[in-house]
């Protein structure tokens, strides 16, 4: 008979052997490894350290946003806002109320009092005017500038296109702008159109010289650059007339929640929008002096929001002003895709609550296993030389091992919480 003891560190166990229980907790809902009944919280303290749930297609993460989202919008105060990146559209079907902010490529659409679109125009902040609209210019020229090596024409592209945002901008008040009229003017702006409103700012004239010559392949490539951007990006509901804004959306707060709902269809050409859309709204939760309220970000697919230029800052210092994380992943491998690994990294250890689900794939395991370090264990047994009697042995090993994660069945998981050991756990079935 083999006796395993675990002497140094934390070992895998069945119940965790701290929880901190306050009034505004949340609960995860479900049983312990042994059977009984075991609900766990999460304080708003917990959360504010921002929650990482990992695992396989069909392994239980959505489950497990749909208890979380469930207990928030129940629970949601007039200073607090939840943001919701919406990939199957299951969030909006089950906790959508009227009220509600949807930004989306469908007939969801809608802002507080009823159908509205998004507005690039509304984006943009009076007090950083130049830098803000640099952040929007970037973001949606930012693929095409890592993809190719001739990076000057998509270089210019996003500088005219900064140039045309100013243009419009400083004419809201005489005409009304939004991506409808936007997405017309590139539609028809010739060359010769854009140097004539260039040409009316005296800041912006020097700009012309990328498209001086109506015959030269600068002028051209850098207005097919410009126009082929606008024209994959600002499509659907993204090129109508509209009011909605999600700095203005978090800023007002008001207990709502706004769904961000991915297009299957067009998804991949919409990136830039999805990522601009949280960019901002991570820099507007940034901008307050002091908390006031609570801003929870429930992304489910990280891996389909790349290049979040603010969520490192949001994740690491974040915390006082009530910010929140709760990330959904699939894979570690995913985000090394979406991220540089060194920031992925950076990014996934600022997520001190992890729920990890069943995983197949080699970076997820061995993240998994990291996650939770290294112990020592004594073996115990009788030698199977006779004479030798009982033999001890001392190993180091990993406090999760391969073993743990291949037999976690659907719905369960190992739970680590902050201060606490990693222990398994059976999720309750809540949809």
């Amino acid at each position: 008979m083999k006796k395993i003891e675990v002497f140094e560190v934390d070992e895998l166990s069945f119940s965790p052997n701290f929880i901190e229980n306050t009034d505004d907790s949340i609960y995860l809902f479900g049983e312990s490894f042994l059977g009984h009944p075991m609900n766990i919280p999460l304080s708003q303290d917990l959360l504010s350290k921002h929650v990482l749930i990992l695992g396989n297609i069909g392994s239980g993460k959505t489950n497990v946003f749909f208890q979380i989202l469930d207990q928030l919008s129940s629970r949601i105060k007039k200073d607090d806002v939840i943001i919701i990146f919406d990939t199957k559209g299951e969030f909006y079907e089950s906790f959508y109320k009227a009220g509600d902010i949807v930004i989306s490529n469908d007939g969801t659409a809608t802002g507080r009092d009823g159908e509205d679109y998004w507005n690039i125009f509304r984006e943009i902040d009076d007090d950083k005017l130049e830098e803000s609209i640099m952040e929007i210019a970037s973001t949606f020229f930012e693929g095409k500038i890592s993809s190719t090596t001739q990076k000057f024409f998509p270089m210019a592209a996003k500088d005219i296109f900064a140039a045309i945002l100013t243009h419009f901008y400083r004419s809201k008040d005489k005409i009304e702008v939004n991506n409808a009229l936007l997405r017309e003017f590139l539609d028809i702006g010739s060359a010769d159109l854009i140097r004539k409103m260039l040409s009316q700012h005296e800041d912006l004239a020097n700009l012309i010289s990328y498209i001086d010559n109506d015959k030269s392949g600068q002028t051209q490539g850098v207005l097919s650059e410009l126009q082929q951007a606008v024209r994959e990006i600002l499509i659907g509901n993204f090129k109508k007339e509209g009011s909605l804004s999600i700095r203005d959306a978090v800023r007002n707060k008001d207990g709502r929640k706004i769904f961000v709902e991915y297009d299957l269809a067009s998804g991949k050409v919409l990136s830039p929008i999805y990522t601009l859309l949280f960019d901002l709204a991570i820099k507007q939760a940034l901008s307050r002096k002091k908390s006031q309220g609570n801003v929870y970000f429930i992304i489910d697919e990280f891996s389909l929001l790349p290049n979040l230029s603010h969520l490192n800052d949001a994740i690491n210092f974040g915390r006082s002003l009530g910010v929140k994380f709760i990330i959904g992943v699939q894979n570690i491998e995913q985000i090394y895709d979406s991220y540089k690994e060194y920031q992925a990294r950076s990014i996934l250890s600022g997520l001190l609550t992890s729920i990890c689900f069943k995983v197949n794939e080699e970076s997820s395991r061995k993240f998994i296993k990291d996650l939770y370090g290294r112990n020592r264990k004594k073996d115990t047994f009788i030698s199977a030389i006779q004479n030798r009697g009982i033999v001890e042995q001392v190993r180091d090993s990993n406090v999760v091992e391969d073993w743990n994660i291949s037999n976690l069945k659907v719905g369960e998981a190992i739970i680590g919480l902050a201060n606490s050991n990693p222990f398994l756990y059976k999720f309750k079935k809540s949809k």
